[in-house]
């Protein structure tokens, strides 16, 4: 088990393959195994791909404190400069996107190209769209044994993240080796009941609407069609110059558990050649295989430095 301290923490990685520098980041509560169905296989193929636990999960060490996208920017960082990796695309699912824009803005000259994994991003929570989440319908039921239902959500949220991701512990895995385990474990409960990472991950903490526009990395967004941040993606194309979005159909924010394949077809392309494949056509408007080709204006609160900054 490979480790290296880090800013001060233990972070345990794993690297396979040869070729380019490709890293990979999971999302909050989640762990570097993500990565095993399929996509790190797939990828290593072609490139060296470093996965790697963040702060607090898997096997990383843990603090009180350090889990902004700002923080875990300085992370990834520190393990870039570890590995000897002078330069690498980055893919990113949910908060691992956060994480790869905000090093992008700080160091452009370390990465080469970014995938945003069905990414949402904090500035942007406005255009998240919980209340037509299909799961409301098509699992109904299901949910409603554990006591969720839209309306508690919006309550509970409000209130504290922290009640949703521990009511979420209840609901069974849903895919892979693990289908039907608990997704509780003793180390996320006390990831959630002992640090400030369900304050601290839904912070904007400098990633705002202005530095995205400001970021010339090469952008890739992949998000699912019915995912409640899809519009974020839409919406990214009227504010990031170099960027690319493409939509998975039938399918929301996991969909790396089930519509692997289909997500790199979309992405294999970007990590040969990220600035070639931005650059490939001007028709960037909207998420390629979107049937709405309004974009939705940017809200001048949000311009202006509102105050609605929490995913």
């Amino acid at each position: 088990m490979a480790k290296a301290v880090l800013n001060g923490i233990d972070v345990h990685y794993q690297i396979k393959g040869e070729g380019p520098d490709v890293v990979l980041i999971h999302g909050v509560t989640s762990t570097l195994a993500i990565w095993y169905m399929k996509v790190l296989g797939a990828l290593s193929r072609r490139f060296r791909v470093t996965i790697y636990d963040l702060r607090g999960h898997g096997y990383s060490g843990m603090t009180e404190t350090g889990y902004t996208s700002d923080a875990m920017a300085d992370d990834l960082l520190a393990l870039l400069d570890h590995l000897g990796i002078e330069r690498a695309c980055v893919v990113g699912h949910s908060f691992g996107g956060s994480i790869a824009l905000h090093l992008a803005a700080k160091r452009p000259d370390r990465i080469a190209g970014v995938v945003l994994a069905d990414t949402g991003i904090a500035c942007l929570r406005r255009l998240r769209t919980i209340e037509d989440w299909p799961g409301w319908k098509n699992w109904k039921d299901e949910l409603g044994e554990y006591g969720i239902t839209y309306d508690w959500f919006v309550e509970a949220e409000g209130r504290d993240v922290a009640d949703v991701i521990r009511k979420s512990f209840e609901i069974p895995q849903q895919f892979g080796i693990r289908k039907g385990a608990p997704r509780s474990t003793a180390r996320l409960r006390k990831l959630i009941n002992e640090t400030r990472i369900t304050e601290e991950f839904r912070s904007v903490a400098g990633l705002t609407e202005e530095v995205l526009e400001k970021i010339q990395t090469p952008i890739l967004a992949v998000y699912g069609e019915t995912s409640p941040y899809q519009k974020m993606g839409t919406h990214l194309a009227t504010v990031m110059p170099n960027y690319r979005c493409k939509l998975i159909p039938d399918t929301g924010h996991f969909y790396l558990m089930h519509k692997v394949d289909e997500f790199l077809t979309r992405i294999e392309g970007f990590l040969m050649d990220p600035s070639g494949f931005v650059g490939e056509t001007e028709e960037r408007r909207v998420c390629d295989g979107t049937t709405d080709s309004s974009v939705e204006p940017r809200c001048e609160a949000s311009r202006n430095g509102s105050t609605r900054n929490q995913l």
